[in-house]
């Protein structure tokens, strides 16, 4: 008599019945009503106090512009659940970085001293909006003491360009104390806000033609002392150049002071400029000095008048208005 033996499946069915399975019970499951949800909401909103003087300067320039401030960057707090009775949050913020896989460090200290920021609005009402190109968009406002990137905070000046980002959402300013400027002063941290958000504007709109007119002329000039980018950031010992050049040979502004070289116990911890810290510069420059007033200053210097001309060139192109 011939034995039966019972059939066995193979595991890959057995898994796929008891997949079909589950699916057929969520299915069946009923759904919880769906709700509006609040994705459309406006967080970039400022009511108004006016039993505070910095608030009520904030909420009039809100008012008048349609722009927000804001001194934290923590902007709205929502509560979205509890877990074992303990309330669960979610938190809306301003953000410096454009995405997740930023290779730009952004950093920056709180504002310390909110009472400058009422004679700071009244400059960007009158003079720093006017400035920029009729299309451009300002998301919000981020009230901070400093700005920087790569370099030690320490080794920046106004004239650097770096007293404003464009972020994410939101334009970091350095709030300085406006009212202690003279006139001149006034002009030359005007300049710098304007040349940080012309640094973007043009990087984004205008590359090629920075490229092409701009970061050309001290690449060209480098090409003779290193094989290396002269833009990478690398500290002149390690490019293999001992004799640091005067930085108008090579077309810059000035040399920062690199991290990586202070780390190192450099004896001479300077580097050349990156794109943004060079473009920041000569931007500010543009935007502070007539041609006639920046030839007179760098009379000989003729790497510099060269970019400073085209970088003119560039930011009138892009709708910003410059003096002269």
């Amino acid at each position: 008599m011939k034995q039966l033996l019972p059939r066995i499946l193979p595991t890959s069915t057995i898994t796929c019945c008891l997949i079909a399975l589950l699916l057929s019970v969520v299915s069946c499951r009923k759904e919880n009503a769906l709700v509006p949800s609040d994705e459309d909401e406006n967080y970039f909103v400022v009511k108004d106090n006016p039993n505070d003087p910095v608030d009520h300067a904030i909420y009039e320039f809100y008012n008048a512009t349609g722009i927000a401030g804001f001194c934290n960057d923590t902007i709205h707090r929502k509560h979205v659940g509890n877990n074992e009775g303990q309330p669960k949050y979610t938190y809306i913020t301003l953000s410096l970085s454009y995405t997740f896989y930023s290779k730009q460090s952004i950093n920056f200290k709180p504002v310390s001293n909110k009472s400058r920021i009422p004679a700071l609005l009244h400059l960007l009402k009158q003079e720093f909006l006017p400035g920029l190109p009729e299309n451009f968009q300002i998301p919000s406002l981020f009230f901070v003491d400093s700005i920087w990137t790569l370099h030690p905070e320490q080794n920046i000046d106004i004239a650097d360009g770096w007293t404003s980002f464009h972020g994410f959402n939101t334009v970091a300013i350095s709030v300085k104390d406006v009212e202690a400027m003279n006139a001149d002063e006034q002009r030359m941290y005007l300049s710098s806000l304007l040349a940080g958000l012309a640094e973007r504007r043009l990087k984004r709109d205008a590359y090629q033609h920075l490229s092409r007119d701009f970061f050309s002329i001290s690449r060209t000039a480098a090409k003779a002392m290193t094989s290396t980018d002269i833009y990478s950031g690398t500290p002149f010992v390690l490019l293999g150049i001992y004799t640091v050049p005067p930085a108008q040979n090579l077309g810059f502004m000035k040399y920062f002071k690199n991290a990586f070289a202070i780390w190192m116990g450099m004896p001479d911890p300077v580097a050349p400029p990156g794109e943004s810290e060079d473009l920041r510069a000569f931007l500010t420059a543009a935007f502070y000095y007539t041609p006639q007033e920046f030839e007179s200053i760098n009379a000989g210097k003729t790497l510099i008048l060269k970019k400073f001309n085209a970088i003119r060139d560039i930011a009138l192109n892009a709708g910003f208005r410059l003096p002269g």
